[in-house]
């Protein structure tokens, strides 16, 4: 959040009848402070693979952010700060978690476009938590499913 709301600050209509007008300064502001994002979520979730993970997070904040951005420059950060935080945290040993990661992301990043064109304000608000809380929904369902695979199984060789 940090680094999205200076971004999305950049973009808003300035009310000079001008259109919308970037400020480079906001967008300057939230490109420094994306990479420290990306540092304390790898670190404080102790992956291993920090520094190859923040690279590859930075790399997809700026294709993701430039190619969905042309859509909704709200939207190219959302996307970016989202597939970002589903890198740089810890994947636990639960396999396909990290499909399942993407596919909440994408899913969050289609709810903020919705909300984006219905109500901009909420959808700014949306675009700036739920990638991230969704990456945290779908770390929770992968544990539930592996949980439930388990007693499944346990079940059937007690039978």
């Amino acid at each position: 959040m940090f680094s999205y709301f200076p971004y999305a600050a950049a973009f808003i209509d300035d009310g000079s009848g001008d259109g919308v007008t970037v400020d480079p300064a906001l967008v300057g502001v939230a490109l420094v402070v994306a990479p420290f994002v990306f540092v304390v979520v790898a670190l404080v979730s102790r992956n291993a693979m920090a520094p190859r993970r923040i690279l590859l997070a930075m790399a997809l904040l700026l294709g993701l952010g430039l190619s969905i951005g042309l859509i909704s420059p709200v939207l190219g950060a959302s996307a970016g700060l989202g597939v970002g935080t589903a890198l740089t945290l810890k994947v636990p040993d639960i396999p396909d978690q990290m499909r399942r990661r993407i596919i909440a992301v994408a899913f969050a990043v289609a709810y903020t476009m919705l909300l984006l064109f219905v109500a901009p304000p909420a959808g700014v608000l949306t675009g700036a938590i739920v990638p991230t809380l969704m990456v945290g929904f779908a770390d929770e369902y992968g544990a539930w499913r592996r949980a439930r695979e388990k007693q499944t199984r346990s079940q059937e060789e007690g039978a």
